[in-house]
């Protein structure tokens, strides 16, 4: 008897990422990951790099992705803010936000998600501990990530942005935005007395820079001179949260780490907005005890990838 697999080349599932630069992502292993998971055959993403120096080439790049049957995508950096022009529709999360990350073609239609806060508040809920109400809550930077992880914070007893002047528009108008949201934003330049203040006030730290990003491994807004200045016993019992999650363990963790507080890197906030994003695409939950295994896969391909 003939014992060929099936091959369902019919039922083929193709999401992408489109960006600017995308070569470095590792996007693509981890869905692939969570198709392998969830039992999905016939499974591609596929990296496009759209430049962006030519203003057209995004919108072509959209527009492709019904023609292609392309089901889904993530979208990067610089595209999180331009693309919402182009949408049918947002859910509310990414109009709030004023960012989208995800994409799902809807027969046809192109409506904009945003799984970049979801990814980072689970993260931190799963690895460091649940954020409670009476919490205050350190953000470092006012840009997307930023915004992205304020639109998803359950209610805190209060948010310390702090942000360089040049930023002063970025924060008028993400203070705008999220006037009526359900916590006071408190907003203070990134001086050195300022984040030893923060800090010695703070549950969480959260940095939505991309400050201390491979290839710039050596950098960090928090660093020794800051940590000195604060008791032991006090950075024992913050939690260090960063968004980065190339190199795994940012120079600011590491830091954070040698005084004794308890720390989570960015692969787990990039694998669970991926999550939410797959699951919009697909339909399918990739099961809670596969983070972990699939954290520690991405962890070993950015570290053979980057090693100097």
């Amino acid at each position: 008897k003939n014992k060929m697999p099936k091959l369902h080349y019919h039922n083929q599932v193709v999401t992408c990422l489109i960006g600017d630069p995308v070569e470095h992502s590792v996007s693509d292993i981890m869905f692939q990951q969570f198709a392998k998971l969830t039992g999905i055959e016939n499974y591609n993403h596929l990296k496009f790099r759209v430049v962006k120096t030519e203003s057209k080439n995004l919108k072509n790049a959209l527009r492709a992705i019904p023609v292609l049957g392309i089901v889904g995508a993530n979208i990067t950096l610089p595209y999180k803010e331009s693309v919402m022009r182009h949408l049918d529709a947002m859910d509310k999360t990414a109009r709030l936000v004023g960012a989208v990350n995800t994409i799902v073609n809807r027969k046809g239609k192109l409506i904009g998600y945003n799984s970049d806060g979801y990814g980072a508040i689970r993260a931190i809920e799963t690895k460091l501990k649940p954020i409670r109400k009476t919490d205050k809550i350190v953000m470092l930077g006012a840009g997307g990530a930023a915004r992205a992880i304020i639109g998803s914070l359950p209610r805190v007893s209060g948010l310390i942005l702090l942000s360089r002047s040049s930023d002063s528009k970025r924060v008028e108008k993400l203070k705008k935005n999220f006037a009526n949201h359900n916590f006071k934003i408190e907003t203070k330049l990134l001086t050195d007395r300022n984040i030893i203040f923060a800090v010695k006030e703070a549950n969480f730290v959260i940095n939505a820079t991309p400050v201390g990003m491979y290839p710039k491994n050596n950098s960090s807004l928090i660093n020794k001179t800051h940590l000195n200045n604060i008791d032991k016993s006090i950075i024992r019992n913050v939690m260090f949260f960063d968004a980065v999650f190339n190199p795994f363990e940012t120079k600011f963790l590491q830091s954070a780490k040698q005084y004794g507080a308890k720390t989570c890197p960015g692969i787990y906030m990039m694998v669970y907005q991926g999550i939410q994003a797959f699951e919009l695409w697909t339909g399918k939950k990739v099961p809670e005890e596969s983070v972990e295994k699939v954290a520690k896969f991405l962890q070993k391909v950015i570290n053979s990838k980057y090693e100097k």
